[in-house]
């Protein structure tokens, strides 16, 4: 029988050789990125993943490892790569690289979703890249337009809650442009130390919000533990990691557990576990994004408001050119010239800017609206989900 501790470094070798080689996997990814770019094709080649996962599948069967298993990994591995590929491409194509340092902005601490969710965006930059916790969404905007940071992070619906209203006042007015968007997971979990466990647990520490989304699994798991509310999850993993205590744990992002050097000891302990918060990233300089990728154009109007069927003149324009409408809502103009009940709508179209359909429907739109705004042009990160 082989030592323990010896088949641990041997396993330590193999996982170092196989980052070694996904270096130079993601090496060759932007050289095909290159390629692409510069013929006008697709990031994406479903015929290709296809004919290559079931090349795999094959293969798997051949060193007797579960078909399954590789190809689970290598659709995750796929995926990592498209979207390293489109970061290399948009870039390119902008006159820019993901080979330098950066920084942005967003909500909270470190380990705060809104901290996760800017971490996720510049996943695939090459540099050192500063982050910049804020309190308040009108901090993130005013970094991002006094330069004092390149992007910020803000979180503008969730899938269980709606919209967040705060956010929407917030871009209204701004200077800055949406250069991207992203889908987080709210993966509430328990987290503690190292020698934590459940039938254990005395104390939870969490923000109010995430308690009340957890509030089932805690009535039927921990109906005697205490609750700590604290101002925000991170401030609560702090604690724990400071406590040091098997019997006091946080209720935080699964993904944020690594930075408080705590480990998740039960997973998606939400009532709802298909709950995703959408962000949206600004920055000073807008973006051109390629005709190759799939692309969304946010806009702000308002309407002719004593003209019946002003909205509906408007949505008409659109569907037109037939552009697909994924978001629609309205909120009070905040401006102080405006009319009582003046409301401002905002819309993503599943197009881009550059496309002479939606230059056509800004110009057919302008008689139905009274002001008339470009919030931005980014990557569809919805239509690369349906994709994988």
């Amino acid at each position: 029988m082989r030592d323990l501790l010896q088949c641990r470094d041997d396993i330590d070798s193999i996982d170092r050789q196989i980052l070694d080689l996904l270096e130079k996997r993601m090496d060759v990814a932007k050289d095909i990125a290159e390629y692409k770019l510069s013929h006008n094709q697709g990031i994406t080649d479903t015929s290709r993943e296809h004919i290559k996962l079931q090349k795999l599948r094959e293969q798997a069967k051949e060193h007797g490892l579960p078909a399954s298993y590789i190809s689970d990994l290598y659709k995750l591995i796929m995926k990592n790569t498209c979207s390293v590929e489109q970061q290399h491409i948009i870039a390119k194509a902008n006159s820019s690289s993901i080979v330098r340092d950066t920084s942005i902005a967003h909500l909270g601490s470190t380990g705060s979703y809104s901290h996760v969710a800017a971490m996720r965006f510049l996943d695939g930059f090459k540099g050192k890249i500063t982050a910049s916790g804020c309190d308040t969404f009108e901090q993130i905007v005013g970094q991002v337009e006094t330069g004092k940071v390149e992007f910020g992070v803000l979180p503008i619906e969730n899938s269980s809650s709606g919209s967040i209203n705060d956010v929407l006042d917030v871009i209204q007015n701004t200077t800055a442009s949406i250069v991207g968007e992203l889908f987080v997971p709210i993966d509430h979990a328990i987290l503690g130390n190292t020698t934590a466990k459940l039938e254990d647990i005395t104390d939870v520490y969490s923000h109010p919000q995430p308690v009340a989304q957890c509030s089932n699994w805690l009535k039927d798991i921990l109906p005697k533990a205490t609750i700590h509310y604290t101002k925000a999850t991170s401030e609560a993993m702090n604690i724990i990691r400071e406590m040091n205590s098997p019997h006091h744990v946080a209720i935080g992002s699964h993904m944020a557990a690594s930075y408080y050097n705590l480990v998740p000891i039960v997973d998606n302990i939400a009532n709802n576990t298909n709950n995703y918060t959408r962000f949206i990233v600004i920055s000073m300089t807008p973006i051109v994004v390629p005709s190759t990728i799939p692309a969304k154009t946010s806009l702000s109007f308002g309407v002719q408001k004593y003209t019946p069927g002003s909205l509906i003149s408007v949505l008409n324009e659109i569907s037109k050119h037939q552009m697909n409408v994924t978001k629609i809502i309205s909120r009070p103009r905040l401006d102080k010239n405006k009319e009582t009940w003046e409301e401002i709508f905002f819309a993503d179209i599943e197009g881009n800017l550059s496309s002479p359909e939606m230059q056509d429907i800004l110009e057919d739109v302008k008689p139905f609206t009274s002001s008339l705004k470009v919030l931005g042009c980014y990557p569809n990160s919805e239509e690369q989900n349906k994709q994988h």
